[in-house]
């Protein structure tokens, strides 16, 4: 009977060959769930945020958003672009009214990555507002107003020029460009009947966002500039005391942005985010009668707390809602907004 023959050297060589076949199949196990990790994390913030993370190349995004926004101050407050009610402010007449803002607002968006990190953005709103004025004083009334219209279109490029590594956040650089579509303050006629459904002035937006996974969360934040310009009016008035006033130039201050907060992936379907953010505008000036002069009341402190989950509906589409809580009293007192994102 032939014997077999144990070769030392044939065991260790067999031996070392199972040893980096199985180290090799385990590294390619990590990467998959790296890979997979990396997929749920980036969901999750897709269905949060689509500023911090980009459209892949030759992508198509159209996004269906429905707000409704409720103040009980007597400044309005609106995608961190004011809406200051500036003939108002600037005339002083304002202060003497207890107003109650209800703001509908549906926005589509349109969405184009150009690059793996270049992607282009549309936003057309539609605003539907009710208001009701309660004067205080010997004089006490009540009155309501109702308007509705196309409102401030804007336009934005983004980019990313670091990814994220072990060491390092990945960072994007967004800049936007906001129209003047809506309804001007300026051009209404009966600011007892008629409300603005736009800003009044064009304004330039610059901003950094920055983001890094930490096992189990993902970590973000940013902050923002918004040069508001000036917008020239020549427009006389008429006061409640039957005096007038030109108003020939409006300066509407500019905001500085910041945010922060973090988002957790439940599961590849489902994510929950927490976000802290504020919005501070500088002191709005007008020109008025030829006199240039600081607008009172004009210094805005927006800041809110906003809550939001996103349920992954199919590969390329996505339900969230968010619910934001002013935490200011230049803040909405509070926001509940609808997206639905769906790529192609």
């Amino acid at each position: 009977m032939n014997k077999l023959i144990y070769n030392p050297l044939i065991i260790l060589l067999s031996l070392s060959l199972f040893t980096i076949s199985f180290s090799s199949e385990v590294e390619k196990a990590k990467e998959i769930l790296k890979k997979g990790e990396t997929q749920r994390y980036e969901e999750s913030l897709t269905q949060f945020d689509r500023g911090y993370i980009l459209l892949k190349r030759n992508q198509f995004e159209v996004e269906n958003s429905l707000s409704y926004i409720y103040y009980s101050a007597n400044q309005i407050y609106l995608s961190s672009f004011a809406i200051l009610d500036p003939i108002f402010l600037t005339l002083g007449e304002f202060g003497i009214e207890n107003a109650r803002r209800h703001i509908f607002q549906y926005g589509l968006s349109f969405r184009y990555g150009i690059a793996d990190f270049l992607q282009a953005e549309v936003n057309v709103p539609f605003i539907y507002r009710h208001e009701r004025y309660s004067v205080v004083g010997a004089n006490k009334s009540e009155s309501t107003a109702d308007d509705y219209g196309i409102g401030d279109v804007s336009v934005a490029l983004s980019i990313q020029p670091l990814k994220e590594t072990k060491s390092r956040p990945a960072v994007i650089f967004s800049l936007s460009f906001k129209t003047k579509t809506g309804k001007s303050p300026f051009k209404i006629d009966n600011p007892r009947k008629d409300l603005p459904t736009g800003s009044g002035y064009y304004a330039v937006r610059g901003g950094l966002n920055f983001l890094k996974s930490i096992d189990p969360v993902v970590v973000f934040g940013g902050f923002a500039y918004s040069y508001n310009m000036p917008e020239k009016v020549g427009r006389v008035y008429t006061l409640p005391d039957n005096t007038s006033a030109k108003l020939d130039k409006f300066y509407p201050g500019d905001t500085v942005s910041l945010n922060m907060g973090f988002a957790y992936a439940l599961s590849y379907n489902f994510s929950m985010n927490f976000q802290f953010a504020q919005d501070y505008t500088f002191t709005s000036k007008s020109k008025v009668n030829g006199i240039k002069s600081d607008v009172n009341n004009s210094t805005l402190n927006s800041a809110v707390l906003k809550i939001g989950t996103g349920w992954a509906i199919s590969s390329r589409s996505s339900f969230n809602v968010s619910v934001s809580m002013g935490l200011t009293a230049d803040a909405p007192d509070y926001v509940l907004e609808f997206r639905i994102p769906v790529r192609f």
